[in-house]
């Protein structure tokens, strides 16, 4: 079954716009006007016949999310969950390496 047919929305996108606030080598970061938060993408996804600056403006077509199943799909709870484990152990010994070198 394609994945698409899960969706019962299929085309609602509406133009968005928004503020470059972060141009790194490989990503930028774009504040979404209204408040709606922010979005990180690979630069490689913009289009621009200019130098990407901080604070252009840029527009885009985007749809709301939809949730595809009731049910998580257990693989990616596991790989969040041991992300979020590492996270923490790491933050941990770098407290510990802290509090030894003080």
């Amino acid at each position: 079954m394609d994945r698409i047919e899960k969706l019962k929305y299929v085309s609602t996108e509406q133009m968005f716009e928004g503020i470059l606030v972060e141009v790194r080598d490989a990503s930028v970061t774009i504040d979404i006007k209204g408040r709606l938060g922010q979005l990180k993408i690979p630069r490689r996804m913009i289009i621009s016949e200019y130098d990407l600056k901080i604070g252009q403006e840029v527009g885009f077509l985007m749809s709301y999310p939809e949730v595809l199943e009731e049910a998580a799909n257990t693989h990616y709870v596991e790989a969040i969950t041991e992300h979020e484990r590492r996270r923490l152990k790491n933050q941990q010994k770098k407290i510990k390496m802290r509090e030894e070198n003080e």
